[in-house]
């Protein structure tokens, strides 16, 4: 008599073996095998002939049915992974079936496990070895991964993931990009496999109304390993599911805030500014007068009238007009008792102080007291621990000596002091902001929601995050799907090893870690992910300028054959690809007098240096570009060149980008500029200036450019295809 499979989650639940969890996580239900197939196959999806018994007295008979070869499998409490225990035999008969389950028992008690049932199905011809697999990440909610399986799952690690549900577009392009894909074409007189049908399969899993769905946030692992893919259709051939006894509450609804306030507010009040002029709120003051602030500006203080010349009140409630912004900086008790009064009295209060759950059990209480204080009112909260926001048009500023001029970039981050790092650095590197804002602990206002409202704002046109831990990440992947094809992002996010340290028993779980989750929240909404400070600077200063160019093709320009290699080498590794020149192209370039014992084909060798006329460059690419459209041009200069063979320092430099720059050609221009160290600092300087000025992306790496350059070419695709993946 077979076993009958359970179909409901109450009775998956209730059908399933709980399985000791080694961490403080939810308690794990290891759903037997056959019933996870029958799941599969009552949503459609192809699994073996087979059935379960509980006794392996019946295997005989609940074999009678299937065609030989044969499979036999144990479950019960204990195997997870039944073929490093013995709980899997290939190759039976009819025959051989019965004694084989009693050689597997022993087995099993033998390593101190029981069998409770076995499982026997027919056995597959063979295919393509894939794995399938949904893990719930703790930030991101669930991720599908699609890799090779089988003995290849561990040791070749060939996989991608992609965060769900999955649209008919991310699933085909899971298809079609994972890095196995070519395997999927035919190989060695094998037929290509049915890509359709796999995909149907990813998406009867993780689609918007698949099996996933059912399960919900009781979903811990599944996990299909290995799926046999054929030209005739996709099998299942093992199914592993562990759910959470208890799924994860609903969510929240979203609130949905105007920040405007945020970054421009009509009125600010500090609090924390001392008499003596010594008060981190004073810095704070400084830096208002410094942006602007007339009026409007106030200090809370007991008992001063002014404060560095700033008119002070005793409470909020006292300053004339109301306020519309409470900057809180005094110690952590006091911030609380000043956020409660002001609760439902002023619609932005940013804390920056310290000594909340960074500093421990006290500090959590102090933050849990924080958090209820606006509970129930239309008070948002920034912070606590953060500087704050930065934004020249509305005045907003924390530091003295900010840049004043606006821009269109827009920046969330947690970290306060690599905020200022953002606003100097990235100023220095002509980056103009339209905000900058850090969120600290953000236990109110956080980075998701910022992101999902700087997708609707009129005055930001590229959006940056530097993130080092997410609470509500299925709301962030949402804002990011949301920017896909209307605004470029790139993400910064930092302390990924210390992430996603959570027990897992499936290879699903152990191999998607938090950097390759990173990677398919970016893949799938068409966000950059970078791995510094450097690269996310530089790649959002080539973010502001975005002509209607070609979406891909890039041209390397430069002096110096084994420069230009170098450059082609970067350029690979950030997957953007130099198009070749057309044979009419180079006859021109000939023409001009380039080619003679140097590259025409691209890169292309122009000798740019101390001597050469400042045209030089702009008339070679206008030769180009004016026939054979790219998308972008990296053109190099070697620094070194201007001392070793000039005596004019970086001027003729600045000259020859000058004209470049002048001529408006249609393409985005990366300026490579090597071995700056060895310029006069005073020239160094000019040249910044000149490239702030004229915001002309200049990079001191030929990585730090091709990573910006592929920003660029990934977001003009998205946009080209209204957004899809």
């Amino acid at each position: 008599m077979t076993v009958a499979s359970q179909s409901s989650l109450a009775e998956l639940l209730e059908g399933g073996s709980p399985h000791p969890q080694q961490d403080a996580g939810p308690q794990r239900i290891v759903v037997p095998e056959h019933a996870v197939k029958a799941l599969l196959r009552q949503h459609g999806l192809d699994v073996p002939a087979g059935h379960a018994v509980q006794d392996a007295a019946q295997l005989a008979e609940a074999a009678a049915g299937l065609r030989a070869p044969l499979v036999l499998k144990a479950y019960g409490q204990g195997l997870i992974h039944k073929s490093d225990v013995g709980g899997v035999q290939l190759g039976l008969t009819h025959d051989t079936v019965t004694e084989a389950a009693a050689d597997m028992a022993v087995g099993l008690r033998t390593a101190g496990i029981t069998a409770e049932g076995f499982l026997v199905e027919e056995q597959h011809p063979g295919g393509v070895e894939l794995i399938v697999g949904v893990l719930r990440d703790a930030a991101f909610g669930h991720v599908v991964m699609l890799g090779l399986g089988g003995v290849a799952t561990e040791l070749l690690d060939v996989n991608a993931l992609r965060v769900a549900p999955l649209s008919r577009a991310d699933a085909e392009h899971l298809v079609d990009g994972f890095p196995g894909a070519p395997l999927l074409n035919g190989a060695r007189g094998t037929e290509p496999v049915d890509r359709g049908a796999l995909v149907t399969f990813l998406l009867t899993l993780a689609g918007e109304d698949g099996l996933l769905s059912q399960l919900g946030s009781h979903l811990l692992e599944f996990e299909c390993n290995p799926v046999l893919a054929t030209a005739d259709g996709v099998t299942a051939l093992d199914a592993r599911l562990i759910l959470a006894a208890a799924g994860l509450p609903a969510s929240a609804p979203h609130q949905q805030t105007d920040f405007s306030g945020l970054a421009a507010p009509r009125s600010i009040a500090v609090a924390g500014a001392s008499t003596r002029g010594t008060g981190f709120g004073n810095r704070f003051l400084a830096a208002y007068k410094d942006a602007g602030w007339t009026d409007g500006l106030t200090a809370i203080h007991p008992s001063a009238e002014t404060i560095d010349g700033v008119p002070a009140y005793p409470s909020i409630s006292a300053v004339p007009g109301g306020v519309d912004y409470l900057l809180v900086a005094v110690p952590a008790a006091a911030a609380v008792d000043l956020v409660e009064q002001a609760a439902g009295k002023v619609p932005f209060i940013h804390v920056v102080s310290g000594g909340f759950r960074e500093m421990g059990e006290a500090g959590a209480a102090l933050e849990e007291r924080l958090m209820k204080a606006t509970e129930g009112t239309s008070t948002r909260l920034l912070g606590p621990n953060c500087i704050g926001v930065y934004s020249p048009a509305g005045r907003q500023a924390f530091a003295l000596g900010s840049p004043r001029e606006p821009g269109t970039v827009s920046v969330v981050s947690q970290s306060g002091g690599l905020s200022g790092d953002v606003v100097s650095v990235g100023g220095s590197r002509g980056v103009r902001y339209s905000k900058v804002i850090s969120v600290g602990n953000a236990i109110d206002v956080t980075p998701a929601e910022l992101v999902d409202w700087l997708v609707d704002d009129p005055q930001t046109e590229v959006i940056g995050m530097y993130v080092e831990g997410v609470t509500d990440g299925r709301r962030l992947v949402e804002a990011l799907r949301r920017t896909s094809g209307r605004k470029p992002v790139v993400i910064l996010p930092g302390g990924l090893s210390r992430q996603g340290a959570h027990a897992v028993s499936s290879h699903t779980g152990s191999m998607a870690g938090a950097p390759r989750v990173w990677r398919a929240v970016a893949e799938a909404c068409g966000a950059t992910l970078v791995d510094t400070l450097e690269d996310f600077l530089a790649t959002l200063a080539y973010l502001q300028h975005l002509p209607d160019a070609a979406t891909d093709g890039v041209l390397v320009t430069g002096l110096g054959g084994g420069a230009s290699v170098l450059a082609t080498d970067a350029c690979d590794r950030a997957g953007v690809t130099l198009t070749p020149l057309t044979e009419e192209i180079r006859q021109r370039l000939r023409a001009l007098g380039h080619g003679a014992g140097t590259s025409v084909a691209n890169p292309v060798e122009i000798p740019v240096g101390p001597a050469s006329p400042a045209d030089l460059l702009g008339d070679t690419l206008e030769a180009i570009v004016r026939d054979q459209p790219f998308g972008d041009v990296l053109a190099h200069v070697n620094v070194a060149a201007y001392y070793s063979y000039g005596t004019a320092g970086l001027a003729p430099l600045i000259d020859t980008l000058a004209a470049v720059h002048a001529r408006g050609l249609p393409v985005r221009l990366a300026v490579v500029a090597r071995n700056l160290n060895v310029a006069r600092p005073e020239d160094a300087a000019r040249l910044a200036e000149f490239a702030a000025h004229t915001r002309l992306p200049l990079f001191r790496s030929f990585d730090e450019a091709a990573t910006a350059i592929a920003a660029a070419q990934r977001f003009a695709r998205r946009r080209a295809e209204g957004g899809r993946p």
